[in-house]
Protein backbone atom coordinates (compact mmCIF):
# COMPACT_ATOMS: atom_id res chain seq x y z
CA UNK A 1 0.00 0.00 0.00
CA UNK A 2 1.67 3.46 -1.29
CA UNK A 3 2.17 6.37 1.47
CA UNK A 4 -1.05 8.54 1.48
CA UNK A 5 -0.29 11.82 -0.55
CA UNK A 6 -1.32 15.04 0.67
CA UNK A 7 -0.37 19.00 0.11
CA UNK A 8 -1.38 21.25 2.55
CA UNK A 9 -2.15 24.24 0.66
CA UNK A 10 -3.68 25.71 3.40
CA UNK A 11 -0.79 28.38 4.42
CA UNK A 12 0.04 29.26 0.99
CA UNK A 13 -0.50 31.79 -1.28
CA UNK A 14 -2.23 31.13 -5.24
CA UNK A 15 -1.25 29.72 -7.55
CA UNK A 16 1.12 27.37 -5.51
CA UNK A 17 -0.89 25.22 -4.00
CA UNK A 18 -2.51 24.73 -7.68
CA UNK A 19 0.92 24.35 -8.86
CA UNK A 20 1.90 21.51 -6.65
CA UNK A 21 -0.68 19.94 -7.39
CA UNK A 22 -0.59 19.17 -10.67
CA UNK A 23 3.35 19.09 -10.33
CA UNK A 24 2.44 15.96 -7.66
CA UNK A 25 -0.27 14.58 -10.52
CA UNK A 26 3.10 14.57 -12.73
CA UNK A 27 4.95 11.89 -10.69
CA UNK A 28 2.16 9.92 -9.55
CA UNK A 29 0.81 6.27 -10.81
CA UNK A 30 -1.98 6.02 -12.26
CA UNK A 31 -4.72 4.75 -9.27
CA UNK A 32 -3.01 7.05 -6.99
CA UNK A 33 -4.64 9.91 -5.05
CA UNK A 34 -3.58 13.29 -4.03
CA UNK A 35 -5.23 14.95 -1.05
CA UNK A 36 -4.63 19.00 -1.50
CA UNK A 37 -5.74 20.92 1.68
CA UNK A 38 -7.16 24.23 1.49
CA UNK A 39 -9.36 27.06 3.29
CA UNK A 40 -11.01 27.92 -0.30
CA UNK A 41 -12.92 26.51 -3.55
CA UNK A 42 -10.52 25.41 -5.91
CA UNK A 43 -12.31 26.66 -9.24
CA UNK A 44 -9.32 27.17 -11.25
CA UNK A 45 -8.16 23.90 -10.41
CA UNK A 46 -11.31 21.87 -10.72
CA UNK A 47 -11.49 23.29 -14.29
CA UNK A 48 -8.05 22.20 -15.03
CA UNK A 49 -8.84 18.64 -13.83
CA UNK A 50 -12.01 18.14 -15.39
CA UNK A 51 -10.66 19.50 -18.68
CA UNK A 52 -7.91 16.75 -18.44
CA UNK A 53 -10.08 13.89 -17.16
CA UNK A 54 -8.88 13.53 -13.69
CA UNK A 55 -11.58 12.23 -11.09
CA UNK A 56 -12.41 14.49 -8.21
CA UNK A 57 -13.86 15.29 -4.83
CA UNK A 58 -14.06 17.67 -2.11
CA UNK A 59 -15.19 17.88 1.32
CA UNK A 60 -15.48 20.32 3.79
CA UNK A 61 -13.84 19.16 7.52
CA UNK A 62 -15.51 20.47 10.55
CA UNK A 63 -12.13 22.58 11.24
CA UNK A 64 -13.18 24.93 8.02
CA UNK A 65 -10.35 23.20 5.45
CA UNK A 66 -11.73 22.01 2.19
CA UNK A 67 -9.97 18.87 1.20
CA UNK A 68 -9.45 17.69 -2.60
CA UNK A 69 -8.94 14.25 -3.42
CA UNK A 70 -7.59 13.64 -7.04
CA UNK A 71 -7.22 9.91 -8.45
CA UNK A 72 -4.13 10.18 -11.46
CA UNK A 73 -6.02 8.52 -14.65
Amino acid sequence: MSERRVIDGRDLVPPEPLELALAALDTMAPGEDLYLLLHCEAVPLYTILRRNGYPYSSRWLEDGTNEIRITKT
